[in-house]
């Protein structure tokens, strides 16, 4: 779980592979959701036919439905574990890149008069502007760094008190989503490894409306969007890549020869 720093802001350091504790699972659950991953990446990746069971592709599927089902149990405020898993197939069959904004088909709920508004349809409603806003930001923009996000290390008479400061600013990831660092950031340097990236990526925590909300709204579930800070030996692929420190005689430095990507802002 990703360490709280400020408002919308996390971080997390990773060395190496760490084990994962044990969790309660439900066999029909985990069946469940594997088959939905598999009904949901048929439409998301229609050239994907292998499906018995000595397959790569089922192994993956059978992991990340374990994963699915794992959250859930944390997170058991998320009341349909279904549309859940449409969104996590979606998600992953876009890890691959950035997607083709050209092949992309959209689509919007339908209101009609006398229409009983479920959660569900609010969602769609919700989940069709924000990919509208990230389809506009891939083919525009494309991804990278927007402003700000410098990374430098600050040197002390200990070297284990060294810290790795980030600018505050703004960036775009692979898919479109819109990352926001406000404040900056200043952290320790990891006492492992000789070589780390300083990483940020888009990040969704279902929480509680803010104590100061009034009326039916306080208490209620709701989705904090955030980002997360990594420093580790590699890059996760959803993170957007800021910096690459290197340890040299007990002391971190910027890797000079790295350089993150950038947004290509238009001409004004």
């Amino acid at each position: 779980m990703p360490e709280y720093l400020y408002p919308g802001v996390y971080v997390e350091e990773g060395t190496g592979v760490h084990p994962t504790p044990g969790i309660p699972t439900d066999d029909g659950a985990l069946e469940s959701l594997a088959a939905e991953f598999r009904r949901s990446l048929r439409a998301h990746v229609p050239e994907w036919t292998e499906e018995n069971e000595s397959d790569p592709g089922v192994t993956l599927l059978e992991i990340f439905a374990f994963l699915a089902e794992s959250l859930l149990f944390r997170a058991d405020r998320i009341p349909r574990r279904r549309s859940a898993a449409l969104r996590a197939a979606a998600a992953l069959a876009a890890i691959g890149g950035v997607p083709d904004a050209g092949c992309e088909v959209v689509r919007r709920p339908l209101f009609l008069n006398g229409q009983l508004l479920e959660a569900e349809t609010l969602a769609a409603e919700q989940d069709y502007q924000r990919e509208k806003r990230r389809l506009h930001n891939r083919a525009l923009l494309g991804y990278g760094v927007v402003s700000g996000l410098g990374v430098r290390v600050e040197s002390a008479a200990a070297p284990e008190a060294a810290r790795i400061v980030i600018d505050p600013g703004y960036a775009i990831d692979r898919r479109g989503e819109e990352i926001n660092l406000s404040g900056g950031a200043a952290l320790r340097a990891p006492k492992q490894c000789d070589t780390v990236f300083v990483t940020l990526r888009y990040w969704e925590r279902v929480c509680a409306s803010p104590s100061t909300a009034e009326g039916p709204l306080q208490g209620t579930p709701a989705v904090e969007e955030a980002c997360v800070i990594g420093i580790a030996p590699s890059i996760a692929a959803s993170a957007l890549p800021l910096a690459r420190l290197l340890r040299s005689g007990g002391l971190w430095q910027v890797d000079p020869s790295f350089t993150p990507p950038r947004v290509a802002l238009p001409a004004r």
